[in-house]
């Protein structure tokens, strides 16, 4: 699945970054999500539904947030409340962060000690699968 939506930003017509969502599996046999862009208000709902899409499977997954360039609080509560689904579903899941535009957020909000942050795929997937 692949998940692109050009959004106009702030009333310009000047469209903003795309904010792209694609989720393929691994060799490992784990959906890898890979973000791309920024996460912001704008196009939180595109990383929401996609981010239901794979709860709504319950399975396991990884999420591959290093292509994100900005994170805001938008996206932080679509992480948030991914953690509690995947919680109230005992399902194991993660987040690869190694850049700092989403991991300064997550350690500004705390969030970097409650998600399950790790800074590669293989150790994400390393992770979800032991």
């Amino acid at each position: 699945m692949s998940t692109q939506d050009p959004i106009t930003g702030g009333g310009t017509t000047q469209p903003s970054k795309l904010l792209t969502v694609d989720v393929q599996p691994h060799p490992r046999g784990i959906p890898l999500m890979r973000v791309l862009g920024d996460v912001d208000l704008a196009t939180a709902p595109v990383f929401q539904r996609a981010v239901q899409e794979q709860v709504a499977q319950r399975k396991r997954f990884v999420v591959d947030m290093d292509g994100v360039d900005f994170l805001s609080s938008a996206g932080l509560a679509v992480l948030v409340d991914l953690r509690q689904q995947m919680e109230d579903q005992s399902l194991k899941w993660a987040v690869v962060a190694a850049r700092q535009t989403v991991t300064r957020p997550l350690e500004i909000t705390g969030l970097l000690t409650v998600l399950p942050i790790f800074d590669t795929v293989p150790a994400a997937l390393d992770a979800v699968t032991g």
